[in-house]
């Protein structure tokens, strides 16, 4: 959530390189966005609710300035309430991602002072406490900065700029802050990604680190002692993918038809890491896989994978409800997170009760040099490159391939490992044709009016269920859920009016008699019957066949659902890209 982009440094057309950044940052998800600019002796301002889209900012050339691109949590989408925002007296602007949990409180200890809120927003409650501070001290420096952060409560990063003396800080508690160095000055982002042409050295900043960025350089503190440290910079990786359309309309389009690739390369290059997380799980005693949203579901079918595959007990667990689980863990025991962004606020506070309680961890992600990734043990990278859409596909196909992998590696098996997922590669690559996609957008037609859809599975294919009802919800806005096809007794069936969408999981393993008979009793409801297997059947009104690939039927059976959520977002005048309220990168809890 939140890109953030900021430059201190030589004079330059900074208001055209910050939008520039920001462009780069859409993927995160956003609903409104600003700049603010050090011209002539105070801060130029421009911000807007809405997409950034074309727009263009014709304001002089400066040598510091940051922008935004907020998603909202306290307060509309409005002008006013977009970043940055300002203290009463014009020389302090900040923009903040996260939350300031006990902003209430603040504010209404902030206008007892006389301080006039501009905004709805917490985030705003930053410019009135440095403006405070300044009224006490004169100078801003880091330690009063600090002193600023810590009145805070809530996981954030955020960055200020004092115009007087036109220095920016900045600091963090989980959510990412990367600075940059580079010939012309010091630039700081949300992401590594917005820093490349800008940037040829990175420092992740760290909790409880305080960024002092003045004259183009970069001073580092420890927030607990105010002491200065040095910076680790490393050298900004290179973009070693492609990072535009490739020819696709959409980057939706193009990262599911990467998906074979991903596949192929992930089977041939993690052979190591797949070893070596495997020799962890073995040694653990209790194993957790941890994850959020999509990721959640490729670590539930895991769960699934070692109990078939391995004969070993692997517990699931969403990030967001990790807390409540916590106290099993030991110093035995194994947590792996799933993550594409490396940087969702509820995995890393997974993960940092993990750690307290002496777990090793580990993680299987898609984002190198992300916080995730700097805090674990080791580390499966899969190598599916930027994910750019909001939607999360060959990042998802990847975690389970990986998981996949790491069963047969358990067991023993590992070259069966990578021939499934090789076997998976091929077939989705058979599926990429004209003519199959066109049965998908032939289905998307026929439920074009459908309020309500449903998708049933069982065994395996039951995560793969929840997983096709959140990718048609997400970008169709279909209300869609996924549910184990023995539930529908229990309850679901009184949901099913004649002519609702059924999509009915039917693999060529030992559920699908089970699953048949599900399809059967929803198609006496008059349900509409789509059936996705290798085999059709008489209770599908509609057939989409896919290649039996046995325990790797996850794989080719997530895409059929994601072509669905495509295609039905089209028709609906949706941008599949950026779908409403959803943001790439949950930073927030």
């Amino acid at each position: 959530m939140c890109g953030i982009y900021g430059y201190v440094g030589e004079p330059t057309n900074l208001a055209s390189d910050i939008l520039c950044a920001l462009k780069t940052l859409e993927y995160r998800g956003y609903d409104s966005w600003g700049v603010a600019l050090g011209v002539n002796g105070h801060l130029e301002v421009r911000k807007s609710a809405g997409k950034i889209g074309d727009a263009t900012l014709s304001l002089p050339t400066s040598g510091i300035g940051f922008g935004h691109t907020r998603w909202a949590t306290h307060g509309g989408v409005t002008d006013a309430n977009a970043h940055p925002h300002l203290d009463c007296t014009g020389r302090f602007a900040v923009i903040h991602n996260g939350i300031v949990e006990n902003f209430r409180s603040l504010r209404a200890e902030l206008e007892l002072q006389g301080h006039h809120f501009r905004s709805e927003t917490d985030s705003e409650v930053i410019a009135h406490l440095l403006e405070e501070r300044s009224k006490q001290e004169g100078r801003i420096s880091p330690a009063t900065f600090g002193q600023v952060i810590d009145r805070l409560q809530g996981l954030s990063a955020i960055i200020a700029i004092d115009n007087e003396t036109r220095t920016m800080f900045a600091a963090k508690n989980v959510s990412p802050l990367v600075l940059g160095a580079g010939p012309d000055g010091s630039t700081i982002a949300s992401d590594a990604i917005a820093l490349h042409g800008k940037a040829e050295l990175i420092h992740h900043l760290e909790d409880g680190q305080v960024a002092e960025i003045h004259g183009g350089s970069v001073r580092l503190w420890d927030l607990a002692s105010m002491r200065e440290i040095a910076p680790t910079w490393r050298k900004l990786p290179d973009r070693s993918f492609d990072t535009g359309l490739a020819g696709h309309p959409d980057f939706m389009s193009k990262e599911m038809a990467e998906q074979p690739d991903v596949l192929e390369r992930l089977a041939r290059t993690a052979n190591g890491e797949i070893s070596a997380m495997a020799h962890a799980i073995q040694e653990s005693y209790g194993t957790f896989l941890v994850g959020c949203g999509t990721a959640s579901y490729a670590a539930l079918t895991g769960s699934y994978l070692f109990s078939r595959i391995a004969k070993r007990h692997v517990n699931f667990v969403v990030g967001s409800e990790f807390k409540y689980h916590e106290h099993f863990l030991t110093n035995r025991s194994l947590v792996i997170a799933l993550s594409q962004s490396g940087e969702t606020a509820d995995i890393i506070e997974a993960m940092l009760a993990a750690r307290a309680r002496g777990a090793r961890l580990g993680a299987i992600l898609n984002a190198e040099q992300s916080t995730l990734d700097r805090m674990v043990d080791l580390c499966i990278p899969l190598r599916a490159g930027p994910e750019q859409c909001v939607l999360s596909t060959k990042a998802y196909t990847a975690k389970v391939a990986t998981l996949i992998m790491l069963a047969h590696e358990v067991a023993g098996q590992p070259d069966l490992g990578r021939k499934l997922v090789l076997d998976a590669a091929s077939a989705l690559r058979s599926l990429l044709t004209r003519a199959w996609i066109g049965r998908i957008q032939a289905i998307a037609e026929m439920t074009r009016a459908a309020t309500s859809m449903f998708i049933i599975g069982r065994g395996l294919s039951y995560p793969t269920a929840l997983e096709a009802a959140l990718k048609i919800k997400e970008v169709s806005y279909i209300h869609a859920e996924g549910f184990a096809g023995g539930e529908l007794k229990h309850g679901v069936i009184a949901l099913v009016e004649p002519g609702t969408p059924c999509i009915v999981y039917a693999p060529e393993d030992e559920s699908r008699r089970d699953i048949i008979s599900g399809a059967m009793e929803l198609k006496a409801r008059r349900g509409f019957i789509v059936g996705i297997g290798s085999r059709n059947d008489p209770a599908f009104d509609v057939f989409v066949e896919v290649p039996d690939v046995g325990d790797a039927a996850p794989l080719v059976q997530a895409l059929p659902a994601q072509m669905l959520g495509y295609h039905s977002a089209l028709i609906r005048g949706n941008d599949p890209d950026k779908p409403r309220n959803l943001a790439k990168s949950v930073t927030v809890k």
